[in-house]
């Protein structure tokens, strides 16, 4: 064998050797380093998303803490308007005002709250009304006058007649919905 020919059959093999390797990598080593990046991407935008996950809870953590304190966090709409009703004639009463008329208005759901309301026509003395205000208006417990109409009656100066609107905050079922 000549020298020539040596060279050539030195340089069909390790052109054969470099072929085989560059089929090898293509088949077996660039699929999983593919794989393995795109698990790495994955997996940084589940941290990203985790560390999303918890600042938002850090964020919500004391509103939750609030409704947890604040009284029953799910509530039946038509139990919440009866209850409402209820709560806002009996401190009324206690005031001995004279209630004229009470109505109450439909459920309003929401996104994250539903709104119940009761409006109420009354009339008594302004002290009394004042206390009656003061009363029915408790933000502790999601519970606002969003409403107010006062006058003096016509007869007698002393004396009020008062409209409110009040709404309370619920979360209701999630059948309710």
């Amino acid at each position: 064998m000549s020298d020539r020919e040596k060279k050539l059959l030195l340089f069909l093999g390790a052109a054969l050797f470099i072929i085989v390797n560059l089929i090898a990598v293509s088949k077996f080593y660039l699929p999983k380093v593919r794989a393995a990046e795109a698990s790495k991407r994955q997996a940084e935008l589940d941290l990203v998303s985790a560390e999303n996950t918890l600042a938002f809870r850090d964020e919500s953590t004391p509103q939750m803490d609030w409704l947890d304190r604040s009284g029953t966090v799910v509530s039946d709409p038509n139990r919440a308007r009866s209850e409402l009703q209820q709560y806002v004639r009996k401190q009324a009463v206690a005031r001995r005002l004279d209630v004229k008329k009470d109505d109450i208005a439909e459920f309003q759901p929401g996104v994250h709250f539903g709104r119940v309301k009761v409006s109420f026509r009354a009339n008594g003395n302004e002290r009394d009304v004042i206390g009656w205000l003061n009363s029915i208006h408790r933000v502790e417990q999601r519970q606002v006058v969003t409403k107010l109409e006062m006058k003096p009656q016509a007869s007698d100066l002393k004396r009020l007649e008062v409209e409110v609107e009040v709404e309370k905050w619920i979360i209701p079922a999630d059948d309710e919905l």
